[in-house]
């Protein structure tokens, strides 16, 4: 049941406070974003069918983890603390795995471990000197398995990331927003495109207080 006396009316805020969390927002929504998709793939049955489908939700979850540590000329953020609070010196450790797997493969091809390409001659089997054709073979990484150790470490790390950032990096700056009142007080926020995914964060409300 909704009341429909119920009216806000919404004014962006531009503070020093505020566009940090908006910084930090942007990359919860990033791993957000890698959560669902490591679910989708999980989904997705490891046959030969399903390869290209497999490596692009892969390639996707990394692409998206990848950018807390390439997008720092838009958000300016030092994630090193926010791993070290999150997992611990594990947490950095593996941040590295996964940002190998983005620098050495999904955004360039580096590593051999991951890509291999192989140029061949065939010759006729029963006719040693026939040449039969020219070819070639590249041999990518799928990504792993749904059952392996990364992917599972991968879904938990990520999982403490998030409820890391909502709890220490979003929630109480909020917080202090709200029982301070808000600075630098905008005109009203304009309605998001149809054709773009909104995601709306709710971390602190007069009801409710933090939005824990």
């Amino acid at each position: 049941m909704t009341d429909d006396t119920y009216r806000v009316h919404r004014k962006l805020l531009n503070e020093a406070d505020a566009n940090r969390v908006g910084k930090w927002a942007s990359l919860w929504a990033d791993l957000i974003h890698v959560d669902m998709v490591l679910l989708a793939r999980v989904e997705i049955s490891d046959i030969a069918a399903n390869a290209f489908h497999r490596r692009a939700l892969w390639e996707s979850a990394i692409v998206s983890y990848g950018r807390m540590a390439v997008s720092d000329r838009r958000r300016k953020l030092d994630h090193d603390d926010l791993l070290r609070e999150a997992r611990g010196a594990r947490g950095v450790e593996f941040n590295d795995i996964l940002m190998n797997w983005r620098n050495s493969h999904v955004a360039h091809r580096l590593s051999q471990d991951i890509e291999s390409v192989t140029v061949f001659a065939d010759y006729l089997h029963d006719a040693p000197d026939v040449l039969d054709s020219i070819g070639v073979s590249v041999s990518a990484a799928g990504g792993p398995s749904n059952d392996s150790p990364m992917v599972v470490e991968f879904t938990e790390h990520v999982k403490a990331l998030r409820d890391t950032l909502w709890s220490s990096y979003l929630a109480p700056p909020a917080e202090l927003i709200a029982t301070r009142g808000p600075q630098g007080v905008m005109n009203p926020a304009v309605d998001e495109p149809a054709d773009r995914m909104t995601l709306h964060l709710t971390l602190w409300s007069r009801v409710n207080g933090t939005g824990m």
